[in-house]
């Protein structure tokens, strides 16, 4: 009878392990003075604590060379304007595809980041619908949220 539960209960548990949240480094570069914005989203499977990641943004600010979490913002593609840049550590149980540097940035998202540092990412049509959505939440959320284009896919 107590295999027969524990059997069960493993069972049960077996999806919460499947969708346990992974750390990832969001980079988002903001277009100055208006709402469009570029994110990516970057996971290295060693590092598992917000600190962990905190510090690898940390070093890749400070040496100019992101040993981890390897990116690249096109700069030359922003001539004439200014691009604010934003790095947020966040936990997510979402999947992202792998980032690749000559990717279109054509996947609009709706993001949102909690207190806690979760992230919910949802897919939109366009961004004009992104921004609709946006609009539409209650401020508590709008708070949190913001809308970009991403090149990788939501998995």
């Amino acid at each position: 009878m107590n295999k027969r539960i524990l059997s069960v209960l493993a069972l049960l548990a077996t999806p919460v392990f499947a969708e346990q949240s992974g750390v990832y480094l969001i980079a988002s570069v903001q277009l100055g003075g208006s709402n469009l914005a570029q994110s990516i989203f970057l996971h290295e499977p060693q590092i598992a604590t917000l600190e962990e990641c905190q510090e690898a943004v940390r070093v890749g600010q400070r040496d100019r060379d992101w040993q981890r979490y390897h990116h690249i913002f096109m700069r030359d593609r922003f001539q004439g304007f200014t691009g604010h840049l934003d790095y947020r550590c966040v936990f997510s149980a979402q999947r992202f595809s792998a980032w690749n540097d000559r990717a279109r940035y054509a996947h609009p998202y709706l993001i949102s980041i909690d207190e806690q540092a979760n992230l919910q990412v949802e897919r939109m049509a366009s961004q004009a619908q992104c921004a609709t959505r946006l609009k539409s939440l209650p401020q508590a959320r709008q708070s949190i949220s913001r809308c970009a284009v991403g090149s990788q896919g939501l998995l």
